[in-house]
């Protein structure tokens, strides 16, 4: 048995769409037109130079407290009717399903064809170039896959929140790319802090090195000698 992971990332939510979609979720008052954002415009500066102003129909302001509740309200029903395990988090959907028989190749791209339908009813659109298909584990057939009318390429490793995920399930590039990252700090923390002292150093290998070293640990952690030996 193999695994098959496709991931892609949609952007732009249509704010007639999304009220409505609100409107099914029980909001009503004074929360639909707040959210509508009704007369709000905006314009592009570069230097000196204004483009007009346009108003503003689509999108969900970044940073915002509501933002990523009002998206995921919005993708809620995405995986609706879906066979396999559709992940969601903020604009990063993965598509993952165990392939041993023809059977669940055509599954899978019927999900994905199901994926293509939402996504134009819904007037978004997925990031074509961020679209890839992962074959996970040993005798994979690698079943090739479309999205729309365009096939996806397939790719020999994928982040998943974060953490390297490659198709032989192997942590060692994530161990790393984690030491990397970890001994950058460490080093810009050397150049920076002329003090070498315990009570200063401490707090700051604790907070701005380990944090790397510990993130996700549980998932990626080290089975080879050799990355352990890295990471200590």
């Amino acid at each position: 048995m193999s695994y098959t992971w496709t991931c892609a990332k949609c952007y732009t939510v249509p704010h007639g769409i999304l009220v409505s979609k609100l409107e099914r979720h029980g909001f009503g008052g004074w929360t639909i037109p707040w959210i509508r954002m009704d007369g709000c415009t905006q314009r592009v500066v570069v230097n000196s130079s204004l483009s007009k102003w346009k108003p503003v129909t689509s999108g969900v302001p970044q940073g915002s407290v509501l933002g990523p509740v009002l998206f995921n309200i919005f993708v809620g029903d995405m995986d609706r009717g879906l066979e396999y395990t559709l992940s969601k988090l903020a604009n990063d959907t993965k598509l993952c399903g165990a392939v041993n028989m023809l059977e669940g190749r055509d599954a899978i791209q019927w999900d994905l064809a199901r994926l293509e339908r939402w996504v134009c009813a819904n007037l978004i659109t997925f990031n074509r170039a961020k679209c890839k298909v992962l074959h996970m584990c040993w005798g994979n057939s690698k079943h090739k896959y479309r999205l729309g009318r365009e096939w996806v390429e397939n790719s020999p490793e994928e982040r998943n929140l974060g953490v390297l995920v490659d198709k032989k399930l192997s942590m060692s590039r994530q161990c790393v790319l984690t030491v990397q990252k970890a001994n950058h700090i460490q080093g810009c923390i050397k150049r920076s802090v002329n003090s070498r002292s315990r009570e200063l150093i401490l707090p700051l290998y604790s907070a701005l090195v380990r944090p790397h070293l510990e993130y996700c640990v549980q998932l990626w952690s080290s089975q080879h000698r050799k990355d352990m030996d890295l990471l200590e």
